[in-house]
């Protein structure tokens, strides 16, 4: 099984309240698993956010993220 460190986010995805959340910055970030999400971040903007498992996922099928090694 392929192991990836990387997700590029691509298209937009909202997070808190629909349709008022805030959309998450597109590009490349660090990922890893964590209990039932996946955290993201990219240190060198210092933005740092999870979604949760089922999210990603989802997010991942839909082609807004696409994982990179």
């Amino acid at each position: 099984m392929a192991s990836y460190s990387k997700a590029i986010i691509k298209d937009a995805i909202r997070c808190g309240s629909a349709p008022s959340g805030e959309a998450l910055p597109r590009g490349e970030y660090d990922i890893d698993h964590r209990e039932g999400c996946v955290g993201f971040c990219n240190c060198q903007d210092k933005r740092a956010f999870t979604l949760s498992l089922d999210a990603f996922i989802q997010h991942l099928h839909e082609g807004r993220i696409a994982l990179a090694g």
